[in-house]
């Protein structure tokens, strides 16, 4: 087979992408090459064997011959050059500068330490501008190294949305747009095939050095895409050598990455002569006028919940009451020790108890976990009484009952005391 027959651009990547996942010993080993010592394909600031990247670049465009062997080459390293830049690659010329360029032993790396791109360039032999194009995940092949970057609270250009859980890293997968795959970078460290080295984002053009880890495990999820939309993605979860990262700061315990909210999610002082919109499910046996009657009853008894919460908070002394519209009905700071409090307000009728409070429970967890912080107590505020029963369950889950009678508060129970106590005193 002439090494003319090989027309397919697309099959020297795929031979790029062997070598990557292979890495350097394993790939010349299992297609019989021995290692360059001249002529280098340049591909994305990586250096790869160009005689063996060709030979099996030749095997994926013929698989039905296979590739080529060393000793099938004709015209020697210019022969391979001149048909690597035909199909649109670069070949460097290193002379005497092979094993430095390709050296596979790793870098010793300080925890905790700041690197700039030019130094970690000398150390992972590549050009400082590799560490803006390649986002975050680069494999250097010829060292079997996986380098982790990631930004905890969002890069400039995308936000991946990676979070502490503890001491481990919650890590998205490769890829900005679309659904990502579990192949490339992403099946070498859901495989742990390389050494991964993880950074994160310190300053302009510099990296801090967060330690080496390992997936544990990854699962697939969805989360938005750089332009908005809804796509499938891998998270990984990576454990590091020494049980814990060289963070710049501790996160403690289960520290969660909120993810940014969209402008009409963003919280506001609460204002009682601004009347919601009615809505309500309605009853197929009830007329349109009914339904209509009850939605705003329904309306109205709600927002005169609120509006009167909020007039015993700022009485007791509480602070930051705020609202965040289509979502936390209201959230303060109690005085004294600042502690916020989400509360989410249900009026109940003679046959809405378990629906309405089971309803609210969700909310009051949810708007914990995407609006609020960790740490923010959650209460049910009633019109009504509830339940017993209700009240010892709602409150084995950490939830709070206050009852509004038309006059005064009420704590349901021995957390709403403990938890609202200012609004009791005389």
């Amino acid at each position: 087979m002439a090494l003319q027959e090989l027309t397919s651009r697309e099959a020297v990547l795929a031979a790029v992408t062997a070598y990557r996942e292979l890495g350097r010993k394993a790939f010349l080993k299992k297609y019989g090459f021995g290692p360059a010592h001249s002529y280098f394909l340049k591909y994305e600031d990586a250096l790869y064997d160009s005689k063996a990247i060709v030979g099996v670049a030749m095997g994926f465009q013929h698989p039905d011959r296979g590739p080529l062997t060393s000793a099938d080459f004709r015209g020697g390293d210019a022969a391979v050059k001149a048909k690597l830049e035909e199909l649109g690659f670069t070949v460097e010329v290193h002379k005497g500068q092979a094993d430095a360029q390709t050296s596979s032993e790793l870098p010793r790396l300080d925890e905790g330490r700041v690197y700039s791109w030019g130094e970690l360039g000398e150390l992972f032999h590549c050009a400082p501008e590799y560490f803006s194009s390649v986002g975050g995940m680069a494999s250097r092949p010829e060292m079997e190294a996986l380098l982790l970057i990631t930004h905890i609270g969002g890069a400039k250009s995308f936000d991946y949305e990676d979070y502490w859980d503890g001491d481990e890293l919650i890590y998205t997968g490769r890829g900005q747009l679309g659904d990502q795959r579990m192949n490339g970078q992403n099946n070498l460290l859901a495989s742990n095939r390389y050494t991964n080295f993880v950074f994160e984002g310190a300053a302009t053009r510099h990296l801090r050095f967060l330690g080496i880890a390992r997936s544990t495990q990854h699962w697939w999820s969805t989360g938005p895409d750089g332009n908005g939309a809804e796509r499938r993605i891998i998270r990984f979860r990576l454990s590091f050598s020494d049980g814990v990262a060289a963070k710049g700061a501790a996160p403690g315990p289960a520290v969660l990455k909120q993810p940014r909210q969209p402008a009409h999610l963003t919280p506001r002082p609460f204002d009682e002569t601004r009347v919601p919109a009615p809505f309500v499910k309605g009853e197929a046996r009830l007329s349109p006028e009914e339904i209509l009657v009850r939605q705003e009853k329904a309306a109205h008894d709600h927002h005169f919940l609120i509006a009167a919460l909020k007039r015993a908070l700022l009485a007791a002394g509480w602070q930051g009451i705020e609202e965040v519209p289509t979502s936390v009905d209201l959230w303060a700071r109690r005085p004294g020790d600042g502690a916020r409090v989400i509360f989410e307000a249900k009026t109940l009728g003679a046959d809405n108890e378990v629906p309405q409070t089971r309803y609210a429970l969700s909310q009051l967890l949810e708007y914990r976990h995407f609006r609020g912080a960790a740490e923010d107590s959650l209460c049910l505020v009633t019109n009504a009484p509830v339940s017993d029963a209700r009240e010892r369950f709602l409150r084995s889950q950490g939830v709070a009952v206050l009852t509004y009678d038309g006059i005064t508060f009420q704590a349901a129970g021995p957390l709403a005391m403990e938890m609202l106590g200012t609004l009791f005193q005389k």
